[in-house]
């Protein structure tokens, strides 16, 4: 062990020299190399003082008496500080959201918690007085793990900079959000997506690009005409990194009634900088559209056609169309198929019609006419048949039965036809 109070050399014009305080050069236990300690005093005697009163404060911290000093200091901080420290860093390392949106949530979720929960500093945070807080609530299950998220993440951040030594809301459980959402979204039938497109005005425009490109809000707000392609072969429209909610540039494709009606609304002159759209609507514009033509904003089952539904609309679009689960997850940008499935209305999917037509386990039931009585009136029996669609007969009436019956023709299977249409979908849209 190396304990020694001492001036450092150092050099003044080019001369070797003493600093005017005294250090204090030290190792410790394992440490590889020796590390000086301003004392901040030109007093020996002070400067020994002090010495070894960071030797105490050292050996406390080794033993685990004491707290590192890093940790005592942030402790002694408001978390209010700590909170405005770590979103200016998320902004920084652009981890903050679209616009900054995703850090500004962050950021009063958890000045909501801390001002309610009574957290003025870390010390005061514990998982016994969150889990209190939570089950005070009457917020929806989604909304309180979002709460516990942006929380866990800026404790995680504290503990990862060395100013708290654990989370203390680490190992909180989320609640299960199934069976609790308390909106669900729908899809626009192909007539209310039209109705709604006709009659909302220069808003209509806004609300077909939405729904037959899945773009979000904040994506179509940020659109310029350099983003869309409407003379290549393959039209698309780019989602460029800044506007995209995963960070990365994409390429959508449009199908030929958006490319016509995206060239009927681009002006003679234009400035590929320009937006696309003036302004975009609100969730509230889009609403009294809605309801102004006659379309339920909340259904009987209480699920919800906003504007985000136009993106549930579109995939929904696609699948009844029969395009592959792939194909869908790659034109909504999602990073896997599952998420996509989230994305549809199955109750506008041809589901029935997929197996209403499927061969039966018990087989099918014939008509057989018969002619009875002296005025020759027509009667029927419900003959059943085997498994093989064959007609079955009684074996000791069986003549009888081919010269009272009319001729009944076989059974046979009608033919159904695919899903993929013959002509091009997007053709028979709006």
């Amino acid at each position: 062990m190396i304990f020694k109070v001492e001036k450092r050399r150092c050099r003044k014009n080019g001369a070797l020299c003493l600093t005017r305080n005294y250090y204090l050069r030290y190792r410790f236990g394992e440490m590889l190399v020796d590390r000086w300690h301003s004392l901040g005093v030109t007093d020996k005697q002070v400067a020994e003082k002090k010495a070894q009163e960071f030797r105490r404060e050292k050996e406390q911290e080794e033993a685990g008496i004491l707290e590192p000093k890093v940790i005592r200091i942030a402790a002694a901080r408001p978390l209010a500080e700590h909170l405005g420290e770590y979103v200016a860093d998320l902004e920084k390392r652009n981890r903050a959201g679209r616009n900054g949106r995703g850090g500004r949530q962050l950021k009063m979720r958890v000045s909501t918690l801390l001002k309610e929960c009574h957290w003025n500093i870390a010390f005061n945070i514990t998982a016994d007085s969150f889990i209190a807080w939570r089950s005070r609530q009457k917020k929806s299950a989604r909304t309180l793990n979002h709460y516990l998220q942006a929380t866990v993440s800026f404790l995680n951040w504290m503990e990862r900079v060395g100013r708290i030594k654990g989370n203390p809301l680490k190992f909180v459980g989320k609640i299960d959000e199934r069976g609790k959402a308390t909106r669900v979204r729908r899809a626009f039938t192909d007539e209310e997506l039209r109705r709604l497109v006709t009659g909302s005005g220069p808003r209509g425009i806004v609300y077909f690009v939405a729904g037959r490109t899945g773009l979000r809000q904040d994506e179509l707000r940020q659109l310029i005409w350099e983003d869309i392609q409407l003379d290549e072969k393959v039209p698309t429209v780019r989602v460029r990194i800044a506007c995209a909610k995963n960070k990365t540039e994409e390429y959508v494709p449009l199908v030929p009634e958006v490319v016509e009606k995206l060239r009927a609304h681009r002006p003679a002159k234009f400035k590929p900088t320009n937006l696309v759209f003036a302004s975009v609507p609100q969730a509230r514009t889009l609403r009294t559209d809605a309801e102004k033509n006659g379309i339920a904003y909340r259904d009987e089952s209480g699920r919800y056609a906003d504007f985000h539904a136009l993106r549930y609309t579109w995939n929904t679009f696609l699948k009844r169309h029969g395009i592959v689960d792939e194909h869908s997850m790659k034109i909504l940008r999602h990073r896997d198929t599952k998420t996509s499935l989230g994305y549809t209305d199955l109750k506008q999917l041809p589901i029935y019609e997929a197996v209403k037509d499927l061969p039966r386990l018990m087989g099918y039931t014939q008509i057989r006419a018969q002619i009875s009585g002296a005025e020759g009136q027509n009667g029927s029996q419900a003959v059943a048949t085997n498994g093989e669609n064959q007609l079955s007969q009684p074996a000791d009436n069986e003549l009888a039965s081919r010269e009272m019956t009319v001729p009944v023709a076989r059974w046979q299977k009608p033919v159904r036809e695919g899903f993929e249409p013959s002509v091009a979908f997007w053709t028979t849209a709006l």
